[in-house]
């Protein structure tokens, strides 16, 4: 299963960074199981559903089923792009409604934001972004302009390689709070206790991107393209929600196209420039680096849930994404477009995950590992 929470350490990954990445799918997944799956047709019809979230609080929300479970759970995809699991003795009325599922549009959002947000929040709206934050406009200028040059560059990238991606259904949402503090607040909700380890994170859920102030650009301009990175991979049909998408998958394509560039005034230029922080961790941990490593990176995302392996996971995530990109990039893309294909909580196991990409490359993993390695020694 994918995390709930896409998130990039503000630091060099530490041991409680990758055990947080499950904590909120833990809810996801006990709302379906041991309960049969069915991913529904695709249907545009809408329904009104109002259900107890606990015992003092009622939601209603407009939305399309996504997933439906043997005992009539479901996984509800909102009018506003968000997630939300009911359970069928949660529900207290539902109604199909006339008109077909229709995503709002960027004025209801921004009021619904405002109304669900504390006091003194505002709205700044880029061609693609809004973006609602109570901190300096300036600040928020800056990262409405850092955002907009990576949807350019993120689309022009998969454009030159005829895949022109989907324009989003949604609003891009992203909250920018005043400070730490605030931050911590809100995030608390989502992360738990583990809110002060990083400094921004994109929720598959909510489908919203979360940070505040930083003052020191070069240490927050690879955490916001690297979070902005995993929301547009999940906003344009590159990938699905709560879907099969491989850890190394989703990390390595947010790394490479996270690298900063202070020449340019938006702080970033585009994607593939070396990432000289996971360069240098995987040049480390290629002396202890186990013969079977790439088999494990591939089968299962265990070493990123490992706090005494996830540094390395990222690490080699982004090395084996520089690598095919660089040497075999239309397999690479090829394997992404099968990867995106993939239904919500579907999953592939072990030995699919190893088959799928060893077809796509069209070689084993051997062979794969010694050009890898290879290559790697020759990038600086």
């Amino acid at each position: 299963m994918p995390a709930l929470i896409e998130h990039r350490p503000r630091k060099p990954l530490r041991p409680t960074d990758a055990a947080r990445l499950t904590l909120s799918l833990v809810a996801i997944l006990t709302a379906f199981v041991p309960a049969a799956l069915r991913a529904d047709e695709p249907d545009e019809t809408a329904f009104r559903i109002r259900y107890q979230k606990s015992a003092d609080q009622e939601i209603e929300i407009v939305g399309k089923p996504l997933v439906t479970a043997q005992d009539g759970g479901q996984m509800i995809l909102t009018d506003a792009g968000q997630l939300r699991v009911v359970q069928p003795e949660s529900v207290l009325s539902r109604e199909q409604l006339a008109e077909p599922f229709t995503p709002i549009d960027a004025e209801e959002m921004s009021r619904r934001l405002l109304a669900e947000l504390p006091p003194g929040f505002a709205i700044h709206r880029t061609k693609n972004y809004l973006i609602a934050h109570n901190t300096f406009p300036g600040y928020v200028r800056w990262v409405g302009i850092l955002f907009e040059s990576l949807h350019r560059g993120f689309h022009s990238f998969f454009r030159k390689e005829r895949w022109p991606l989907e324009k989003p259904r949604f609003p891009l949402v992203a909250l920018v709070f005043a400070d730490r503090a605030s931050f911590d607040e809100y995030a608390r909700t989502e992360l738990g206790n583990h809110s002060d380890t990083v400094i921004g994170y994109y929720n598959l859920e909510t489908n919203r991107m979360i940070t505040f102030y930083v003052p020191d650009p070069e240490r927050n301009v690879a955490t916001l393209v690297h979070e902005a990175t995993h929301q547009l991979a999940y906003n344009t049909g590159l990938q699905t929600r709560f879907a099969d998408n491989p850890m190394w998958v989703s990390e390595g394509l947010a790394v490479f196209f996270e690298s900063p560039h202070f020449a340019n005034p938006a702080g970033w230029q585009g994607a593939g420039r070396v990432n000289r922080v996971n360069l240098e961790r995987f040049r480390d941990y290629q002396q202890r680096r186990p013969g079977n490593s790439l088999a494990m990176l591939l089968c299962d995302d265990a070493r990123f849930r490992d706090p005494t392996t996830a540094g390395d996971a990222y690490a080699e995530a982004w090395a084996l994404t520089y690598f095919l990109i660089r040497s075999q990039k239309k397999a690479y893309i090829d394997y992404l477009r099968e990867l995106s294909r993939g239904k919500p909580l579907v999953e592939r196991d072990r030995r699919e995950r190893v088959a799928l990409f060893e077809s796509k490359f069209d070689t084993d993993l051997e062979t794969l590992d010694r050009k890898f390695l290879a290559f790697m020694r020759t990038v600086q």
